[in-house]
């Protein structure tokens, strides 16, 4: 018995036309339905945003830094050789002021017993210049006024025995002539002669020492009176020489404080210390002491694609997100950098490209509470053109 077809060939091509102009007609409906929806039902964004934000909006990859970025605090430049921590006076997470001394280094103590010499040495010249500007003290003023009157005392009295001596010759000599002449016409002997010869000789040397005596006491007075007049002068050249040796002292002191205050190092900004690098005991390498920020006030670099810069304008929003903190953060485009440059950021997309050439872009957060432990977090960055 020959099998019978189930359906004649005209009938096959009836139910395949069919089929096709159902299929037609089902694609139709479908496209229908997606073109005729409304925008709502087409976007899945959050209320806050509107379809066309979400189209235009900028995405890039970022980086959490505080404002002003990290601050690296390096050792003081003391001339000392190798900078050592001494004592260390903050740790990680401290909120530090401008100004507050953070570390003290190993030559503070050596330093500060310089300091306290040059204070000594500054007292020392000052009271040297308040003494020469006052002059000689008062005892030794009178003290010399006393020799100078007993030098003019003792004048008159060297004088009178000039006199004396005066007198005393001229006799002698009259009566050693006289017996010269008696010799002659034998009145005396001649010891007689030798006697009175010496007795003049003698009234001679007396007289003479006698004027040296007054010499000596003019000499004397004289002295006496310009020593007075020295300890009694304040004189010009004196003052200047103390004023000098006061102002080199001053100036070592100066010098020995700036030493002093290198050995103390200070925070150079108010911020969080957000890592320590160089503990007690320890030399400072070239990452410095520690590193320092403001973290009160964080900013997103987000590192924009050079293609779509030209979109990106100081004063635009942004939605920062990352699955380090719940939710998002905003901000605002404080600052469109002005360099092209290698992305830092990298994506864990393994399809992503690794080299591109960005423009870093920073924006200021609106609040930096939730996020400000979390230096160099990578986040995903939308700016709103």
């Amino acid at each position: 018995m020959s099998d019978k077809p189930l359906m004649k060939p005209s009938g096959i091509r009836a139910v395949a036309i069919g089929s096709a102009i159902a299929a037609a007609l089902g694609g139709f409906g479908i496209f229908s339905y997606f073109m005729l929806r409304s925008p709502s039902q087409l976007s899945v964004a959050s209320p806050s945003s509107t379809p066309n934000e979400v189209a235009d909006a900028v995405s890039a990859l970022g980086r959490l830094e505080p404002e002003g970025g990290v601050m690296k605090v390096a050792a003081p430049s003391s001339g000392f050789g190798s900078a050592r921590v001494e004592r260390l006076l903050v740790k990680e997470g401290s909120i530090v002021k401008a100004k507050q001394p953070i570390a003290v280094m190993d030559n503070f103590d050596s330093l500060y017993a310089t300091t306290l010499q040059a204070e000594a040495q500054v007292r020392e010249a000052r009271s040297r210049l308040s003494q020469v500007q006052s002059g000689a003290k008062t005892g030794d003023v009178n003290a010399q006024r006393a020799n100078v009157l007993k030098a003019n005392a003792e004048l008159p009295k060297a004088e009178a025995e000039i006199l004396k001596a005066d007198a005393e010759l001229k006799n002698a000599q009259w009566e050693y002539e006289r017996y010269q002449k008696l010799f002659k016409d034998g009145a005396v002997s001649e010891l007689d002669l030798q006697n009175r010869q010496l007795v003049y000789e003698t009234k001679a040397k007396v007289r003479e020492q006698a004027k040296q005596a007054s010499e000596q006491a003019k000499l004397e007075l004289e002295g006496a009176k310009q020593v007075l007049s020295s300890v009694s002068e304040v004189r010009p050249t004196d003052v200047q020489q103390a004023v000098a040796q006061v102002q080199v002292a001053d100036a070592n002191l100066q010098k020995a404080k700036a030493e002093l205050d290198k050995a103390v190092v200070r925070a150079p900004i108010e911020g969080q210390v957000l890592k320590i690098h160089a503990d007690p005991g320890e030399i400072v390498g070239s990452d410095g002491i520690l590193e320092l920020g403001k973290t009160g006030q964080m900013y997103v670099v987000a590192e924009v694609d050079e293609n779509y810069i030209n979109r990106i304008k100081p004063g635009q929003k942004a939605k920062i997100t990352s699955y380090a903190f719940p939710g998002e953060l905003t901000g605002t485009v404080d600052k469109v950098g002005l360099q092209i440059r290698k992305n830092e950021v990298l994506n864990t997309d393994p399809v992503d490209k690794t080299d591109t050439r960005i423009v870093e872009v920073k924006v200021r957060l609106d609040n930096s509470q939730a996020v400000a432990g979390l230096t160099n977090l990578q986040v995903k960055v939308a700016i709103v053109p």
